[in-house]
């Protein structure tokens, strides 16, 4: 889970389950949802492959 530090604005993922309990009762956390970024769906496209050119 991500959580947003509202004091901060840093972003945290959080995968303990003590640790995501306390950041749900924090009012200084709130959840946030991922977002997918667009560099990360180029990622995803196939890539055409290079020639190399020899002299």
């Amino acid at each position: 889970m991500l959580f947003k530090n509202k004091n901060t604005g840093l972003t945290w993922e959080v995968t303990h389950p003590d640790h995501i309990k306390r950041c749900k009762k924090d009012a200084n956390y709130e959840e946030v949802k991922p977002v997918k970024k667009e560099a990360d769906e180029k990622k995803e496209a196939p890539k055409k492959q290079s020639r190399k050119q020899s002299k």
